[in-house]
This record gives C-alpha cells, structure tokens and sequence, in this order.
C-alpha cells in the first residue's frame, strides 16, 4: 500500500493544529474548588479516622470554609484593581491606533477569563 503525502501531510498538520489549540484551551481552566465532603472523605481514607473525628474533621472544615471564600474574594478584588491600574497606565503610553487594539485585547483576554471560570460545585 502506498502513501498519498499529499493527504498525510494536511492530515497531520490539521490533527498538530487542534492537538495544540485544544491544550492551551485546558490550560487556562481552573481546577474544581475542594468541597468538604471531597476532602473529608480523602481524610477519612488516608487517615483512618473513627467515627468521632470524622465528624469533629468536618465541623473544622466547615468552619473555614467561608474565610477561605472570603480571602479568594478579597485577592480577586484586589488583583483586579491592580491589573485595571496597570492597564490605564499603559493606555496613556499608546497612540490612539494603538490604545483601540489594546482595548480589544483587553476585551478578548476577559471573555476568555470569563469563559475558564468553572461554576462552582
């Protein structure tokens, strides 16, 4: 049987080309955030909790679970703030060609910031 290159060559290219668009488009998700019955269970398996701990395990992981929310928020909130800074700062460096690309630049890195935002669990 004898090779057509004509047909093999765009073949592995298309399969390079959505191998690769399909690997940066996973690397920008972001991993599930852990949920108290997800981590109490990997507790009680790899520690062999009893019954009493097991519970004691999760009223303590339950009772921080709104401060890490509350500190994710606040790091958010303040990331945010910075990047806006930063952006500003560099729009007033850029002629006015080049500050309406920027614009859409800015405009496509949030819709994908928006689209690899997992919901939460």
């Amino acid at each position: 049987m004898r090779l057509d290159w004509r047909q093999v060559v765009p073949a592995v290219l298309v399969g390079c080309l959505l191998g690769l668009w399909t690997g940066a488009a996973l690397e920008h998700r972001r991993p599930p955030k852990p949920s108290t019955e997800r981590m109490l269970s990997r507790f009680s398996r790899d520690l062999a909790l009893d019954p009493g701990q097991r519970d004691s395990l999760k009223a303590v992981l339950e009772s921080y679970g709104p401060k890490f929310d509350a500190l994710h928020e606040d790091a958010e909130t303040r990331f945010s703030a910075l990047r806006d800074s930063m952006h500003a700062e560099i729009a007033q460096l850029l002629k006015p060609e080049q500050a309406e690309r920027f614009q859409k630049m800015q405009a496509r890195w949030d819709s994908r910031h928006k689209k690899s935002r997992l919901p939460p669990p």
